[in-house]
């Protein structure tokens, strides 16, 4: 990582690969995760609850 990158989720520094911050859509994994993937089969569910999905940061 050349130059700081900034979470466009929560405004947090992010340490990963350049290519790897594209792919998260320049955010930290677990962002992307709440942003992108958490509540795709139960709209509005909580962040604070497990969405059922292996890699959901609340199950961890």
């Amino acid at each position: 990582m050349s130059e700081e990158q900034t979470c466009q989720r929560c405004g947090e520094t992010v340490e990963l690969e350049a290519e790897d911050f594209e792919l998260f859509e320049r955010m930290h994994p677990d962002c992307f995760h709440f942003a992108f993937e958490h509540d795709l089969n139960k709209p509005g569910l909580s962040a604070e609850e497990n969405c059922g999905d292996e890699a959901c940061p609340v199950g961890a």
